[in-house]
């Protein structure tokens, strides 16, 4: 019988980083990248599990640095203990029992247990998933452009077509005739032939995201993400009756449950899954419900390194049907050189490419980020 190491204790780094330049949504901005980074470790040294815990979105977290490492130091740190590094169902049902909550949070955590699990098993996490493929490229979206004023945002999606980019998300949330422009400008700049995804950020009422979406649908809108409230899901069902141009939830959905309500109420077309939220076996069960009920996925988060990036690209190879390209961020449009991997997901334009070797891949340049740690002040 194979003897797997025991997990003895947890390392949490938040780091900060600083770009060049402001991101907006409708919820807030930020020039500044926060998340945390966690490690489970084992007696053995070489096997460990390590991912990335965002504070997203940005401007407005809703689990903010401080929350993240005092859980993972004050509860997870000793809960873990003695666990196997391949048993990841004990390992993750005990996080689900000390923590409440905290979606963020175990998100990372499930993802930094998947990769300790393959690592100890000495396999990919790609073929621990049953991904058999000699292509690592996962296709993505253009930069997010973030809410500027119209012509600036034609401006930055004019840069994205000229760099082959045939989809493009935009923000918008200040009011329905200032966000009429900024689409407009946008669609009109780049022609007809390119995808358009429009995120208000839980900005409007019922009422008035009826009125822009009908306002913008001559536009040829491939959908509308997050118009209302995300505490609304009986408002987001009377807009989906109201209008014609798809609709997709994202902060709706923090977990598998969220997920089937939004299915039993119809109040959404598409749904937005994010490994950095749900982790990965969350993120698994929520496309899987999806796909069982005829509604579609699309895939990513908007600001993360490239180790989460890496591991939502798992996905988008685990289930080829998820609509794409995906939507996997990098820190591009705050300025930020994304280099706290030895290895460059970035490399091949257009695409994320999933690092070959054990666990998700990743090898962390612990340099860079003890770098960008910092001490929380409490």
């Amino acid at each position: 019988m194979t003897t797997y190491p025991r997990i003895c204790g947890i390392e949490a780094i938040p780091i900060e980083i600083k770009g060049k330049r402001e991101f907006a949504i409708s919820e807030g901005q930020t020039r500044t990248h926060k998340s945390v980074i966690v490690r489970i470790v084992t007696e053995d040294p070489n096997i460990d599990g390590v991912a990335e815990i965002v504070c997203a979105p940005p401007g407005k977290p809703e689990e903010i640095q401080h929350e993240i490492y005092g859980a993972l130091i004050a509860i997870i740190k000793s809960s873990l203990i003695g666990i196997s590094a391949e048993d990841t169902v004990s390992a993750q049902r005990v996080i689900n029992e000390q923590i409440k909550g905290k979606v963020w949070t175990k998100g990372g955590l499930n993802v930094a247990l998947n990769d300790l699990r393959a690592k100890a098993l000495g396999v990919s996490c790609m073929s621990m998933l049953g991904i058999h493929s000699e292509d690592n490229k996962v296709p993505v979206i253009g930069t997010v452009i973030g809410i500027m004023h119209p012509d600036q945002m034609a401006k930055r999606a004019e840069e994205l077509l000229a760099l082959g980019f045939s989809t493009l998300k935009i923000k918008v949330g200040k009011d329905v005739s200032s966000d009429f422009e900024r689409v407009s400008c946008v669609r009109e700049a780049v022609g007809d032939s390119v995808s358009i995804r429009v995120d208000a950020n839980d900005h409007y009422s019922p009422e008035e995201a009826i009125k822009f979406i009908n306002k913008i649908e001559h536009l040829n809108i491939e959908h509308v993400e997050q118009p209302i409230s995300r505490y609304d899901i009986l408002g987001m069902s009377e807009v989906k009756r109201s209008v014609r141009v798809p609709l997709m939830t994202d902060d709706m959905v923090s977990t598998p449950f969220d997920a089937m309500n939004v299915i039993r109420l119809n109040a959404a077309d598409r749904v937005k899954v994010k490994v950095t939220k749900h982790g990965l076996d969350g993120a698994i069960q929520i496309i899987s419900m999806l796909s069982a009920a005829g509604k579609r996925a699309v895939l990513g988060h908007v600001f993360e390194t490239g180790l989460a990036a890496v591991a939502e690209a798992h996905l988008a190879m685990l289930f080829p049907n998820i609509i794409g390209p995906h939507e996997i961020g990098s820190m591009e449009p705050l300025g930020i050189d994304d280099n706290i991997l030895v290895e460059n997901p970035y490399c091949n334009q257009g695409f994320i490419t999933i690092p070959k070797g054990l666990g998700l891949g990743t090898n962390v340049n612990w340099d860079r980020v003890e770098h960008y740690r910092i001490n929380l002040s409490y």
